[in-house]
């Protein structure tokens, strides 16, 4: 029996909120992906090049599951699957099935553009370059150079080129060669914007960035630039200790060239955007400095891998924290669910892609 003079227990006040707290079970950090576990798994295959297993594992799984508000995207999946293998008859067989389950008109068949561009009445056919050049470039202009047998001459509209590094200038260099090699003509336009953009990384007495030295010199011979040009064969020789190209007087542009085409309202992100990481965005950073509403197209933009999609996701993040208001249109299904399951929707609207 307790002491009656021992009021030591008289001190606890059991009535006080809080005063034995109980120790909360730490809840796990909520995910970020708004897209079903399994559509996300092949769109990171995909991102990573593994196109086959990504197709593989989207027809296994496509009819087992509900994938709620995702499930149009899940069919847009394998729409873009089945036309990047060239798949035509499974394409068709699944537009059918497309129109019978959501009651609308299927996707249509587009035959792949491997082959040589369409070619003008003046004998160039016109190629568009866009965003920055560096490692993405590489396979695209290897392309262009193996066509260059193919075609009378091209037409390189480098209006939308933003910047361009030691890699991507060293892809076009040769590509400009392989063209004069085998006398084809080589038109390019538009080249004030990347010209500026790598002026600026020209210092004299500063031995690096030859690649950059000589592609601007090609641009500003190319632009009829020729105080510029001189200017800076004098600083390529000073720099690298060589004989510097010697200008000449550019070629006329055929008289049938067509106007530029109107530029994108907004900044384009096109190709394959592959390794590295924030330089990937030095255009759209760019646009945003200059635009409180960002809109970024990616209507030509084919895959991003997981790396650059992530930085992507941070460069997204800095400028909403800036205030930027931020829309993403034009994207396949296959880079909508890569996004969303990064939580990029959270801070940007991605417009769904027509189906």
């Amino acid at each position: 029996m307790p002491d009656p003079d021992d009021d030591d227990l008289m001190d606890l006040d059991f009535t006080v909120p809080g005063a034995l707290p109980v120790a909360e079970e730490p809840r796990p950090a909520p995910s970020r992906s708004s897209v079903p576990p399994r559509i996300e798994e092949v769109a990171r295959l995909f991102a990573g090049a593994d196109v086959e297993p990504a197709c593989s594992l989207l027809e296994s799984v496509l009819h087992q599951e509900d994938y709620g508000d995702a499930t149009e995207l899940a069919w847009g999946m394998l729409f873009d699957l089945y036309h990047d293998l060239s798949r035509r008859q499974a394409f068709e067989s699944l537009a059918l099935d497309f129109a019978g389950k959501f009651e609308k008109s299927p996707p249509t068949w587009t035959p792949p553009t491997d082959g040589p561009p369409a070619v003008g009445k003046d004998g160039l056919a016109t190629v568009t370059l866009s965003g920055v050049l560096g490692a993405n470039a590489v396979q695209p202009l290897g392309k262009l150079r193996d066509m260059a047998g193919k075609v009378p001459g091209v037409r390189l509209d480098l209006g939308k080129v933003a910047d361009a590094d030691d890699v991507g200038c060293g892809a076009l260099l040769e590509t400009l060669r392989v063209f004069k090699k085998l006398k084809k003509a080589c038109v390019m336009m538009g080249g004030e914007q990347i010209a500026a953009a790598l002026a600026a990384k020209t210092v004299m007495g500063e031995r690096s960035h030859e690649a950059t030295w000589l592609l601007l010199l090609d641009l500003y011979q190319n632009l009829n630039r020729q105080e510029a040009f001189e200017e800076t064969a004098v600083g390529y020789a000073v720099t690298f200790e060589v004989s510097p190209p010697s200008w000449e007087t550019p070629k006329a542009a055929p008289a049938a060239a067509p106007a530029p085409a109107k530029p994108v309202d907004g900044c384009a992100l096109t190709g394959e955007i592959n390794g590295g990481g924030r330089e990937h965005f030095a255009a759209l950073l760019a646009h945003a400095g200059n635009h409180d509403s960002v809109l970024i197209d990616a209507g030509g933009l084919r895959r991003m891998d997981c790396g650059c999609a992530d930085e992507f996701h941070k460069v997204l993040g800095e400028l909403q924290a800036a205030g930027k208001t931020l829309r993403i249109r034009g994207a396949r299904s296959l880079l909508v669910v890569l996004w969303r399951a990064l939580g990029i929707d959270r801070i940007a609207t991605i417009e769904p892609p027509k189906l």
